[in-house]
């Protein structure tokens, strides 16, 4: 279970697959995601199945990037992982995205 950022950081590969489990754009929940890039700024993600999704066209056909951001802008509990748009206020207002990593048996 994904416990702090560097955890994530280091549990990020090409091909982990991530569920969406909330979102600051409703459309996105429920989400399967492809992570294609993971770097120093950030990670990219395209919606698994879907290769005509227009999501999947972004950054050269990367997907769009999530940046990593500071440490106080991400949540961890029970293996999810929240990502907000302020260090102090972590309130559904301030979400960007939630998400669990899928183990690899269960993607």
């Amino acid at each position: 279970m994904i416990k702090n950022l560097n955890q994530l950081r280091r549990t990020l590969r090409e091909g982990t697959q991530l569920e969406i489990l909330d979102h600051c754009r409703p459309e996105c929940i429920g989400q399967i995601r492809n992570i294609t890039l993971v770097n120093t700024q950030g990670f990219y993600s395209t919606v698994a199945n879907q290769p005509d999704a227009s999501a999947n066209r972004g950054n050269g056909g990367r997907g769009p990037i999530l940046w990593w951001g500071r440490a106080a802008h991400w949540q961890f509990t029970d293996g999810v992982c929240s990502v907000f748009d302020s260090e102090q206020k972590h309130t559904e207002e301030e979400l960007v995205m939630s998400f669990r990593v899928l183990e690899k048996e269960a993607a």
